[in-house]
């Protein structure tokens, strides 16, 4: 039976998950798979996996031909599903659960060295118990790694004890934090040579740059995945499900509270700037614009004339952090504010020069 299932990307943005969650399901019910396929979801916890499930099976009748599962896990399957797997292995060598027990062999041997000294110092006792709990912080630590800082990961097993930030800006190591590039470079060195590129990092790098490329998978695709209801994703998880979308339909189900692009949200005095350069200048903001450079926020200063300081408007704030300086030759109040008492805005609502000082 034909079905109305195309590759590509569907974004869907709800401020509530049971709306959300109706909109999936109509979206479903338009669309079916066939028969014997199954609808892949995604999410965040189990919590929520076992709440779409019993929500699916009221609205549906049954919950039947459905996996839920969390994105890395799904994400390691396709990377086999795309590149093979004979070149992707059931379980990377850097996992978390292998490489917690790969640390806990190989940490008291690398104690004796100056740079594992923070370490050493927890490890004073010697109880086996401490070490198992460092190795899984640790392990857990270098999982994280893998998916948000991949940069560091191939910096470190280059020898260079650097970090890099958002901006590409490099620094050094911290002298106490020297130790995490040494042992990852230790860990790297412990794992068999025919595994040592199977990091998910280099995983997922090749599995991009197969599709882009225009490789066909080496096997089984799903034909549509629902991401639903997760609020954030590493940029990596995001650029598999993206790169996905050339051979299978891929469903973002996002809550989001607001109704405008977030990447426009923006703070402090860039976003009153920006505001300001939007809107059109009124009759007389071009001169209170000209007038009203060093007026802060909290408060606005009128000057009499022949006043040699200010008196603070009432129609403000009774605060100031400025002072400005009075006209040369002042004739008239130099300007009137009939803003409300509220920071940011009253400024914006000044009136060219009056007969008095007015509030």
């Amino acid at each position: 039976m034909p079905t109305s299932v195309t590759p590509g990307l569907l974004i869907l943005h709800g401020n509530q998950m049971e709306q959300l969650r109706a909109a999936v399901f109509q979206w479903l019910r338009n669309h079916p798979l066939a028969p014997l396929e199954s609808d892949i979801f995604l999410v965040q916890s189990n919590g929520v996996a076992e709440w779409l499930k019993i929500a699916l099976a009221e609205d549906m009748r049954v919950c039947a031909a459905t996996r839920v599962a969390l994105p890395a896990r799904f994400l390691w399957d396709t990377y086999r599903g795309m590149l093979g797997r004979e070149r992707v292995p059931v379980r990377s060598a850097f996992d978390k659960s292998p490489l917690t027990w790969r640390l806990m062999r190989l940490l008291p041997a690398l104690l004796a060295d100056e740079v594992f000294a923070p370490l050493r110092h927890f490890l004073a006792d010697g109880d086996a118990e401490r070490r198992l709990q460092l190795a899984e912080r640790l392990a857990d630590l270098f999982d994280q790694y893998q998916v948000y800082r991949a940069d560091w990961l191939s910096d470190w097993a280059e020898g260079r004890d650097q970090l890099r930030s958002a901006r590409g800006e490099v620094a050094p190591l911290a002298p106490e934090q020297r130790w995490q590039g040494r042992l990852w470079r230790a860990v790297i060195a412990d794992v068999p040579p025919q595994y040592r590129e199977l990091g998910r990092a280099s995983v997922h790098t090749e599995f991009v740059q197969a599709i882009e490329a225009g490789v066909a998978p080496a096997g089984r695709l799903p034909r549509r995945i629902v991401l639903f209801g997760v609020s954030a994703l590493p940029f990596q998880s995001l650029q598999a499900l993206s790169a996905l979308a050339a051979h299978c339909q891929v469903v973002l189900a996002v809550p989001n509270p607001c109704q405008f692009y977030w990447g426009d949200i923006i703070e402090g005095r860039e976003l009153l700037r920006s505001a300001h350069r939007r809107q059109q200048l009124r009759q007389g903001q071009a001169w209170a614009r000209s007038r009203w450079r060093s007026c802060t926020p909290t408060a606005i200063r009128c000057w009499p004339a022949g006043a040699g300081r200010g008196a603070t408007s009432s129609a403000c704030s009774t605060s100031s952090t400025r002072r400005r300086r009075p006209p040369a030759a002042p004739t008239t109040c130099a300007w009137t504010c009939s803003a409300p008492t509220r920071a940011g805005t009253c400024w914006a609502r000044c009136r060219p020069p009056c007969a008095t000082c007015c509030r």
